[in-house]
Order: structure tokens, then C-alpha cells, then sequence
């Protein structure tokens, strides 16, 4: 009964008891390698269900648990950050860091959202990304693909590839589900967050994450992850963001050295240079369920969005 042996067990049971882990052993594996291309290879769909579960959710509250002690708080924290800097496309253990971490910046973004015409309409209307969202997208890339004799159309990047070609956001979004395999209603949900309206922000913050996939064109490989929690990191202000970029960068994640100072001089450099260009909250305050058939380019101007650059 050593004070480590103890602080392990309340981790692990910590972690158990709210779906955020099967053993007590931290993933430690690197899903990079200098074999691989240099986006990586499309992580694993299991990575992004509910641990233990394989069940697909909308995102929203999960019922009936318990608010968090203070110890289990910090053992919960301690758990799932050490599971997100070794993977950080570990969609569950990214989401619980948020959560347990976020209030601050949570309560910080929705007021941004209430200052915001769009920001105050998604507040009210409470938008999912559903299975009827992810539809519409699939018309909309079907409707692509009829009327192009090209089947190589470029639906993310390189620059301009919209505006040449006519791709809206929403066909990109779809051919971004189903090239890697994912289903829009497979986010984990919320379990930490007592606040509904704070609940809410966490749910769309973590939903659109596949859009800002499609925007930035950034692929869902640790690499990708990475570059991306440093835009979101200088647009929300999130801890999470903060811990899995700094992690990325420091080589808690398992990239390669050449792939960290691909991070370190081509990535952040991007992020640093599009979050600060950006306007505040501009990724939360998009509607995007009513920008599907934006032309991608038109998209991105708007927003201030530079697609991140590819291997040269």
C-alpha cells in the first residue's frame, strides 16, 4: 500500500470507471515511422470509438455519471494525458484532458461565440454533426464525381484545388469520411462537464475537428494531429490543445526526428502564422452545417485559412 502503488490504482480505476481505459499500462506505441509516406497512414477507426466500447456517439453528455473528486480529477488528467501525448489521435483520452482541464477556456470561447452573430445562432441552435449532416456532404460528392470526367480531383490540397475545380466544402468533408473510414456520429461523449451550456461548447469544439481536417488539409496521422492542435491551440486557447502540441513538439508523441523538425520548422511556423492571422473564434463561430455547398476555396479566404503546406 505505498503511496505509488496507490496513486496507480486510483488512476487506473479512475480511468475504468468512466470508459477511458481497459489496462493500466499507458499506450506507448508510435503510429509513425520514417517508412511510412510522409502523411502517415490513416490511424486505425477503433482509435476514435469509446474505449472498450466500439459504440458510435452523437458527441453529446453521457447520462447519469457522477461528478469527478478533486483526486479523481487529477487521476483522470493524469491518465489520459499520458495516453494523448503517446497518441494523439487517441480520441478519447484527448477529449477527456479537455474536459477535465478546459472550464476556463470553455467558458472563454463561448462568450467569443455569444459576441459572435453565427457564434450566438450555433449556441441557440445547437447544431450535431450527424449522420444527416454527413448525407448531405455524400450528395453533394456524388453530384462532384458526375459531373467531372476527372477522377483525381484534389479535395484538400494543393492550394486552390477548390477554386479550379469547383469543389464545395461540403464534397471535401465527405471524401475526407471516406477515405479514412469515419463515421461522424463516433465521437466520444462528454463526460466531465456539468456545465450543459460549457457541455455544449466541448461538443461542437470537438465535432467540427473533422472539418478543420478539411480545411486545413491535414491529414488524421500523429503529424497531422499535431500541426492542427497548434492552430486550435492559438484559436481556443484550450489546455488540451496546449498539452498536445507542446508534448508533439518535445517528442512525447513517438514522431521521428525528422518528422519533429518537420513540426518544428514547417508546421508550427504555419500555425503560428494562420492562428494569428485568423479572426478570434473564427474556427467555433462557423456554421458549418450551412456552409456545405461553400466552394472550399471561398471557405478558407474567408477565414483566413492557408492550406498547410505538403512534403516538397
Amino acid at each position: 500500500n505505498s503511496p505509488l502503488r496507490l496513486s496507480r490504482n486510483m488512476i487506473c480505476n479512475s480511468g475504468i470507471r468512466y470508459g477511458l481505459a481497459r489496462s493500466c499500462r499507458p499506450c506507448l506505441r508510435s503510429f509513425s515511422s520514417p517508412a511510412e509516406p510522409f502523411y502517415g497512414s490513416p490511424r486505425p477507426v477503433s482509435a476514435r470509438y469509446d474505449e472498450g466500447s466500439g459504440k458510435k456517439s452523437t458527441g453529446l453528455s453521457a447520462p447519469n455519471l457522477p461528478p469527478l473528486s478533486p483526486l479523481q480529477r487529477i487521476a483522470t488528467f493524469v491518465h489520459s494525458s499520458v495516453t494523448a501525448l503517446s497518441d494523439p489521435t487517441r480520441a478519447d483520452a484527448v477529449a477527456a484532458v479537455g474536459e477535465v482541464t478546459g472550464a476556463f477556456a470553455l467558458s472563454r470561447i463561448r462568450a467569443g461565440m455569444e459576441r459572435d452573430d453565427a457564434g450566438r445562432r450555433i449556441l441557440r441552435d445547437r447544431p450535431v454533426v450527424d449522420e444527416a449532416v454527413a448525407e448531405r456532404a455524400r450528395l453533394l460528392l456524388r453530384q462532384r464525381r458526375d459531373d467531372s470526367s476527372d477522377s483525381n480531383v484534389a479535395f484538400s490540397n494543393p492550394v486552390n484545388s477548390g477554386r479550379q475545380r469547383g469543389v464545395t466544402f461540403g464534397a471535401a468533408y465527405a471524401h475526407f469520411l471516406e477515405s479514412h473510414g469515419f463515421n461522424p456520429e463516433e465521437r466520444s461523449p462528454i463526460r466531465f462537464v456539468e456545465d450543459p451550456g460549457l457541455a455544449y461548447v466541448m461538443t461542437r469544439y470537438r465535432q467540427c475537428h473533422d472539418y478543420w481536417h478539411v480545411l486545413t488539409g491535414l491529414p488524421p496521422t500523429v503529424l497531422g494531429e499535431l500541426a492542427l492542435k497548434w492552430l486550435e491551440l492559438m484559436q481556443t486557447g484550450l489546455p488540451l490543445a496546449a498539452l498536445s502540441a507542446t508534448g508533439g513538439a518535445l517528442g512525447a508523441s513517438g514522431l521521428s526526428s525528422e518528422e519533429r523538425t518537420t513540426l518544428r520548422t514547417v508546421y508550427i511556423p504555419w500555425a503560428l502564422r494562420v492562428g494569428t492571422r485568423m479572426k478570434s473564434n473564427a474556427l467555433m463561430c462557423t456554421y458549418y452545417e450551412e456552409e456545405l455547398e461553400t466552394d472550399l476555396d471561398a471557405l478558407r479566404e474567408r477565414l483566413g485559412i492557408e492550406p498547410a503546406p505538403t512534403k516538397t
